[in-house]
């Protein structure tokens, strides 16, 4: 690969790199929701609603990746599946999301499209593998309304929360493989911004009363993850891998601008209506706090053959036991679990004449129980996944391929008020291969 192409394939790199970041801080605004988002109620609590962050591939299979191994697209959910590639891989992908939301009866649809990763991965020679990237961690978006009855002794009270924004995780990882087994780690930086707003009004017809209550959050800290891999060749071109990830609690330093605001209005007999208080109480910036994030444990067995055929399970296990945010646990259960199971086929890689048989196809679905409980009921989500991979034509030592992932799935209930909402999202990644350090046989 000559200098030219390397310096235009950084380029690109950092550019997406610094778009996601760009576009994820956008997420935290002061300006309030926007009909141009996925609202979702659930994200109003803990570190809200969780990204996927495993690659398209990987998404269309029911989001396996503990023991997934791709010689030509970085699986940045395991770290010790890098010592595996085989050639400098960029891969980024957008996803829209579209968001039906059943609760009290009325239905809201809400959607929304992002870049949703962008990783690099790099061969350290025959036994070694590094990465680098950035990807959604979480997303806070959420607008609903409450009814409080008795308020202040003046009446009903028109309670409405909303809240935004995103956290993300910028990392460097490295893999060492010997004799079929694979360690590697993720370390980096997790940061964002989140905004939660709770906003009180309640009339009569000679009294107002509004207060506003906003927290504004930023979030940072050191982050880090581990994972080992075994992977045994087998007669035929047969392959057994199984995998595990471990990442132990964390702490991230928050810094906290509180703003509380009461305004009172009252209509006197002439039916003019007057200010009588504007009162700030409670408010303050620069407030130090932390987040104990969850540990979380994941297995997986994949086997299958090279280039043609392969299938897979996983399990993932996160002990939200430890997790609070400024002190607060914000209705989070003690743990939440996913089971995935999916697989891939390609019927003919080496094709020439038949372009459809080169394409990966694949197949996945999951079960899981979230983070999340409401008076003793479970918030569960269930979905199917469909996806393919298309190769695009070679260029001497450059390749890539378009991956394409289709999620289908349903979370939460409307059992005890709580809501369900049902969501489609489409993943459009790109995979861009080139092989930097190939030995020149002539001058």
């Amino acid at each position: 690969m000559c200098a030219k192409t390397k310096t235009q394939f950084l380029l690109l790199a950092t550019l997406l790199l610094t778009g996601l970041s760009a576009s994820a801080q956008s997420m935290s605004d002061d300006s309030g929701p926007k009909a141009n988002k996925a609202n979702s109620p659930y994200s109003r609590y803990g570190m809200g609603d969780m990204s996927d962050t495993r690659h398209a591939s990987l998404r269309s299979m029911g989001g396996i990746g503990s023991a997934y191994t791709d010689y030509f697209s970085v699986n940045s959910f395991n770290p010790a599946s890098y010592s595996f590639l085989k050639v400098t891989t960029l891969d980024f992908a957008f996803e829209g999301r579209s968001k039906s939301i059943y609760m009290d009866g009325v239905s809201t649809n809400s959607g929304t499209a992002t870049i949703s990763y962008v990783n690099v991965g790099i061969p350290m020679g025959k036994h070694a593998g590094m990465s680098f990237g950035i990807s959604p961690v979480s997303n806070t978006y959420y607008n609903s309304n409450d009814t409080l009855s008795g308020v202040n002794g003046i009446g009903k009270a028109i309670v409405n929360y909303n809240g935004s924004g995103s956290m993300q995780y910028a990392y460097l990882g490295l893999s060492g493989k010997y004799k079929g087994f694979s360690l590697g780690f993720n370390a980096g930086y997790m940061f964002g911004n989140v905004r939660n707003t709770s906003t009180f009004s309640n009339n009569d017809t000679t009294h107002s009363r509004n207060s506003e209550f906003s927290k504004y959050n930023g979030i940072g800290g050191l982050y880090w993850k581990g994972g080992i891999m075994y992977r045994a060749q087998l007669p035929k071109e047969k392959y057994l891998s199984i995998g595990a990830t471990l990442t132990l609690s964390q702490k991230l330093n928050i810094d906290r601008d509180v703003y509380n605001v009461a305004y009172n209005y009252v209509t006197n007999s002439s039916g003019v209506t007057e200010l009588l208080s504007d009162t700030i109480t409670g408010s303050g910036t620069g407030f130090k706090g932390k987040m104990q994030l969850p540990a979380e444990y994941s297995f997986g067995i994949h086997y299958g053959k090279d280039f043609n055929w392969s299938v897979g399970a996983d399990f993932i296990y996160t002990d939200w036991s430890k997790f609070s945010n400024f002190g607060n646990r914000d209705r989070i259960a003690q743990n939440a679990y996913r089971m995935s199971v999916g697989g891939e086929i390609t019927p003919n890689s080496s094709a020439v004449k038949n372009y459809f048989s080169t394409v990966t196809y694949r197949l996945g679905a999951y079960y899981g129980k979230d983070n999340l409980q409401f008076d003793n009921t479970n918030i569960t989500y269930v979905g199917g996944t469909v996806g393919a991979t298309f190769p695009l034509k070679r260029n001497y030592n450059q390749f890539g391929r378009v991956n394409t992932a289709l999620d289908i799935g349903q979370r939460g209930t409307i059992q005890n008020n709580l809501a369900r909402e049902f969501y489609v999202k489409f993943t459009l990644g790109f995979s861009l291969n080139d092989i930097w350090f190939q030995k020149r046989k002539y001058d």
